[in-house]
């Protein structure tokens, strides 16, 4: 099976769960796919705004509704939420619309937000900007890198495969690179 039958199968619903474990590293997947020709680079930023947006509100709500509770079953949690609870000083519209580019602290900011019982009309507006923004930004990466891959191998289809495990080695390297050094502050 050729990555074209695979993407043109499984892109869009693969793109939705990968947004959900890693972000950026599947929108700009995705991207460079909508590059080559075998998603549609719009509907491909539509679908990381969706996802990114909805993941933000399910944790702002449930920060809301379950906070104490829920963070009582998660101390792994405990470093992230001191550092979003000192960040919560901030600029609120900032902090709002920055929130996914903020990595280690995505899930765990809008949690908090929703804890402290800030404005749930203002989040929702900001939110969505913001997860526009977001979504265009690694959106373009993901293009961009489909041009300059063009502009350097002659014939792209021939290294698709590589390219795309590149990137996906490059996303786990940041992840695990944060992954470290959470842990490496934690044990200090």
């Amino acid at each position: 099976m050729s990555l074209e039958t695979i993407v043109a199968q499984f892109g869009y619903p693969a793109l939705i769960i990968g947004l959900l474990v890693e972000g950026e590293t599947m929108l700009v997947l995705g991207a460079f796919m909508a590059h080559r020709g075998y998603l549609n680079l719009p509907l491909v930023i539509l679908i990381g705004c969706i996802v990114s947006f909805a993941s933000d509100q399910f944790f702002f709500w449930m920060g809301r509704l379950k906070g104490n509770q829920f963070l009582d079953n998660r101390p792994t949690w405990k470093p992230h939420v001191e550092k979003a609870k000192s960040l919560l000083g901030w600029n609120t519209t900032l902090l709002f619309l920055g929130i996914r580019f903020m990595y280690g602290l995505r899930t765990v900011l809008p949690f908090m937000i929703g804890m402290a019982k800030l404005d749930p009309k203002k989040f929702v507006v900001l939110n969505l900007i913001g997860a526009f923004l977001w979504a265009l930004t690694f959106g373009l990466a993901g293009h961009l890198i489909g041009q300059l891959m063009a502009a350097i191998f002659e014939d792209v289809k021939e290294h698709e495969l590589v390219i795309a495990l590149g990137i996906i080695l490059v996303g786990a390297g940041v992840w695990l690179y944060y992954r470290y050094t959470d842990k490496v502050q934690k044990a200090k």
